[in-house]
């Protein structure tokens, strides 16, 4: 599931065909055929085990964090990390022509609430500043990050997503870090300005990361 994952975020939904995974996980067409009835089928059943790994990610994360600005810094470089190797035909696709698969990756109706919730535990915290309206900011980040689903259109190709996300990601956290919590950033803010370069066509690499049973 994270192999072929990885290959449909580097392609594309539409570029990625039931060939080219079959031939990239070493098994025949028939066989990925055996095991998924179609594509549709098979990106369906990869987005949602990604969505369910992915959850498990974040959990990890804020468990291991001491305060709300550690944890989400650290959830934020971990998308970073993902942008590095998405490309932006990824988004294209799922709006356009797997629309009906949207709400299986995406979880912006739960971003707000989770955040705002976040975030009031990093007042309490006194990492975050108590004169800050949430719904509000949070909301405007939510924003942001959709637009970098149209980075195609609207930003130039010099810039990637990863970096663009880096750039919100720290805007936000700086405008409601506290003095304490601003010490925090201090120490975790050079990892938001690492060059994160856009995804290409290449995916010599694709496979690296995970073990492919053959």
């Amino acid at each position: 599931m994270a192999a072929i994952f990885a290959i449909v975020i580097r392609k594309g939904p539409k570029a990625t065909t039931m060939d080219y995974v079959a031939q990239r996980l070493g098994m025949s067409k028939r066989t990925l055929y055996e095991i998924f009835g179609s594509k549709d089928e098979m990106l369906s059943e990869v987005i949602v085990d990604n969505r369910t790994r992915h959850g498990a990610k974040i959990r990890e994360i804020m468990e291991k964090t001491t305060n709300m600005m550690e944890a989400i810094a650290n959830v934020f470089l971990f998308h970073i990390d993902l942008m590095r190797d998405i490309n932006a035909k990824f988004f294209f696709d799922m709006d356009v022509r797997y629309h009906t698969l949207r709400d299986k990756y995406e979880e912006s109706a739960h971003f707000s609430k989770y955040m705002i919730e976040a975030c009031r535990a990093g007042v309490r915290q006194g990492v975050f500043r108590p004169d800050v309206n949430y719904p509000v900011t949070i909301e405007m980040v939510r924003v942001q990050m959709e637009s970098l689903k149209r980075m195609e259109e609207f930003f130039p190709a010099g810039i990637s997503i990863g970096e663009a996300l880096g750039t919100i990601g720290i805007g936000f956290l700086r405008s409601i870090a506290s003095p304490k919590g601003m010490e925090c950033l201090d120490r975790i803010s050079p990892k938001f300005v690492s060059p994160h370069h856009p995804a290409d066509d290449s995916d010599n690499d694709i496979l690296q990361t995970e073990p492919v049973p053959q």
